[in-house]
């Protein structure tokens, strides 16, 4: 079994995986949308402007592992309540 702190560094690596795939796929559909305007350099610009992903902060990471590991955390509760009953 996993202790808590291995638990810990696989869901901020899951977080990250998981934005990372996110931008990735944004990335390409900006690219996508630059290569549709090839032709006109203002469009392609604005297309660029308008899907080019933000980077990834710190911040966003730790968000997204709170989240992941309010799922692990709900778990352990319910299941300790459901042992009290």
């Amino acid at each position: 079994m996993s202790n808590p702190y291995q638990i810990r560094y696989d869901v901020l690596n899951m977080a990250k995986e998981m934005l990372d795939k996110q931008y990735d796929m944004q990335m390409e559909l900006a690219y996508k949308a630059m290569a549709m305007y090839k032709d006109n350099t203002e469009q392609a610009l604005e297309a660029y402007q308008k899907y080019i992903p933000k980077a990834i902060t710190p911040e966003e990471i730790k968000n997204q592992a709170d989240k992941l590991y309010e799922f692990v955390s709900e778990k352990k509760v319910k299941k300790m309540q459901i042992n009290c009953i």
